[in-house]
């Protein structure tokens, strides 16, 4: 390529999807195609948390745009004037990587770039001139819905990129263990009491472990603080802990004395890949720790089913007044009872049982068992973290997908 012959416009909405897909295509994008013009354009999103922007500018895009940029040049009719290069022939692409791909779409319709996507969803939409995704299954789905079958494109999964990409923490402990407690507000409330008391169990019996919690960016600060506290902590046999400062930075303190690390949610990739262990509610987590090789124990918690988030129709029940609770709970068994595939992401992919599933009647006592047992059993874990390297997504998804975008080299 010669010097700035082309422009690549990454649009992209919240932090999850700048870690995750945003990055690792931007640092692809600078070794395959160094002479390329790479901007990332913003835009709106119910679910950001309003640093974007400053996460985005750690990548060195050429040009960023904010989602109130994207609002006012939209509704002039226009896009940002930073994604117009000083060539106004300069050819280029869109390639959506998080929001709505009506966002995408449009820009590139503005611009006269054509539009791509990459998505984990089958959802087609005329404006594309493909659909990237991450394996042939999504592909079939996508196909089956109307989508045109030759501009479905199967690149990887950029989630394999992105962890792969990661350097291990240099601190592992011994054991290194990793605790996730989702990033729904109303459920992690009862799962970080569970969770606290877990770790006062296990590190009594493994006094050189380390724990450490990357805390979801999505949960307020009331749900750290209510979980902390054990306001809920009857739900799943919990107990509180006291948040303090250590030498290890923002920690919780268990009733016998453990700590439990707060890192930011980012820094999760470089500690899956040095954990042994991770202990999880279901979620695309228990993907990332798959990619990462560490095996883990996921929690489906069944005291109060009624508290697990379902999507669609089973959340709508929770809210009807007086019964909601009831006919969620229900919902919810039904749902758990009928479910014929594995609630963890890499027992679906693999057909195996690579991580460790738990579920109904959850408490301190059974998951720290669970933990002591497969930690305790090294050929077992060998086995688990082998498998798992041979069955989840590689990488390359990024290399794939700009090989698909960009034009060929000169």
């Amino acid at each position: 390529m010669a010097a700035k012959d082309f422009q690549l416009v990454l649009v992209s909405n919240g932090p999850g999807e700048l870690y995750t897909w945003v990055r690792p295509v931007i640092e692809e994008a600078r070794r395959a195609a160094p002479n390329a013009r790479v901007s990332i354009c913003l835009v709106p999103c119910q679910f950001a948390g309003g640093n974007e922007a400053s996460i985005a500018a750690t990548f060195g895009p050429d040009a960023l745009t904010t989602p109130a940029q994207y609002l006012r040049s939209t509704a002039r009719g226009g896009v940002p004037d930073e994604l117009r290069a000083t060539n106004p022939a300069l050819p280029g692409a869109v390639v959506g990587l998080g929001g709505g791909v009506a966002y995408a779409a449009g820009l590139g319709k503005r611009l006269g770039y054509p539009t791509f996507r990459y998505s984990f969803e089958p959802n087609w939409h005329p404006g594309l001139e493909a659909l990237l995704v991450p394996d042939d299954t999504v592909r079939q789905r996508a196909v089956r819905r109307g989508a045109p079958a030759g501009r479905v494109r199967v690149v990887g999964n950029l989630v394999a990129d992105a962890v792969g990409d990661s350097v291990p923490v240099p601190e592992h402990g011994r054991p290194h263990v990793l605790l996730f407690a989702g990033s729904r507000d109303a459920f992690a409330v009862h799962v970080i009491p569970l969770l606290i008391a877990t770790v006062d169990r296990l590190a009594a019996a493994l006094p050189g472990a380390r724990f450490v919690w990357p805390v979801s960016r999505l949960l307020q600060p009331s749900t750290l603080e209510d979980g902390v506290a054990g306001r809920h902590a009857a739900t799943l046999g919990g107990v509180a802990g006291t948040r303090a400062r250590g030498e290890r930075g923002d920690v919780i303190e268990t009733p016998g004395g453990a700590l439990i690390e707060l890192v930011a949610e980012e820094e999760r990739y470089r500690h899956m890949r040095a954990a042994d262990l991770a202990i999880t509610i279901p979620g695309t987590n228990t993907l990332e720790l798959g990619i990462a090789g560490t095996p883990a124990l996921v929690l489906l918690p069944l005291n109060k089913p009624e508290l697990i988030p379902l999507e669609g129709a089973g959340h709508w029940l929770g809210l009807v007044p007086l019964v909601g609770k009831y006919l969620k709970r229900h919902a919810v068994r039904l749902f758990v009872t009928r479910l014929k595939v594995p609630v963890s992401l890499p027992n679906r992919v693999s057909g195996e049982d690579l991580m460790v599933e738990l579920s109904g009647h959850i408490d301190a006592e059974r998951v720290a068992d669970a933990a002591l047992a497969l930690l305790g059993d090294e050929a077992d874990l060998a086995r688990r973290r082998g498998r798992l390297a041979e069955t989840m997504p590689r990488r390359g998804a990024a290399a794939e997908l700009l090989r698909t975008v960009l034009p060929p080299t000169a």
